[in-house]
């Protein structure tokens, strides 16, 4: 689990206030040219900002979803000054829509509160909030914006965040959290107890399983989206397909351990992550 956050305050600089973390976004932005990488960048740092105030063990939720609510109210136009310096250049470098990063944040304030979810129709746009919309604004940076491209992000967003969700199941239900839909639970016979005590079941196999069948079914849509886009914008979006590589491969451990995420954390390795950057690379998409 993170490290405490120390101050939930909107800092003046945003890139000396966050602490980088190793994660799956590092390779695949080694396909951007500098500048467009360091906005990535930027802008990552940024999303880890706000997702530390969300998971933090050390505000209580209503601090939470005060220093979430300050955010909101500093991105729209004509309050420049109450964001960091460097975000609030990069926004107007990149003429980011502040709107998808408010929804971001409107996403960060949904794991402020109990997280439950009655049905998929629930929970997808809580995934739209959290990774669909860094994913368009991602495609802004990238410079691929175009409706073909803004839909693989879209649905490519939904499939990642999907995965995130069978992958901690076990660490959310640490903070008294469950994203899997509660009708999907009722379906396969398991209890909100079995999650937050990680009882092991076949009824259990199967339910995780299911949840990795709807995953999968988005990446296949995220595909159909992938053909369209023209060779350019295939190059553009090329740290987004990393992004799916590597994804594709956390699914696939999870698939081959039948769903072992109650005692294992998984994780991709940094020379698999090499050798699917290399191959996406040799591939010239």
């Amino acid at each position: 689990m993170d490290e405490p956050l120390s101050s939930p305050d909107i800092p003046r600089k945003l890139r000396s206030a966050v602490r980088r973390r190793s994660s799956n976004l590092i390779p695949a932005l080694l396909l951007l040219e500098g500048d467009r990488r360091s906005d990535a960048l930027l802008f990552g740092d940024w999303c880890r900002h706000i997702d530390d105030i969300a998971d933090s063990t050390s505000l209580d939720p209503s601090m939470k979803v005060t220093a979430l609510e300050s955010w909101l109210t500093a991105l729209p136009p004509g309050h420049e000054g109450d964001l960091p310096e460097d975000f609030v250049e990069m926004i107007l470098r990149r003429n980011l829509d502040r709107e998808l990063l408010q929804e971001i944040v409107r996403g960060m304030l949904m794991d402020c509160d109990i997280v439950r979810f009655t049905k998929f129709a629930d929970l997808e746009p809580y995934c739209r909030r959290v990774a669909s919309a860094v994913g368009l604004i991602s495609t802004r940076i990238f410079g691929a914006q175009s409706p073909d491209a803004e839909r693989y992000a879209e649905q490519l967003g939904i499939a990642l965040q999907l995965t995130n969700i069978l992958r901690d199941v076990a660490e959310d239900a640490a903070m008294d959290r469950i994203y899997i839909p509660l009708e999907d639970l009722e379906r396969f016979g398991v209890r909100e107890e079995d999650i937050l005590k990680g009882s092991i079941s076949p009824a259990m196999t199967h339910l995780l399983h299911y949840q990795a069948e709807r995953a999968d079914s988005w990446f296949a849509k995220a595909e159909i989206a992938w053909s369209e886009l023209t060779v350019n914008q295939k190059r553009l979006m090329r740290p987004a397909r990393l992004m799916s590589a590597i994804y594709r491969e956390l699914l696939l451990a999870m698939h081959h351990d039948r769903y072992d995420v109650f005692a294992k954390r998984y994780r991709v390795s940094g020379s698999k992550k090499l050798a699917l950057l290399l191959q996406l690379m040799a591939s010239g998409s």
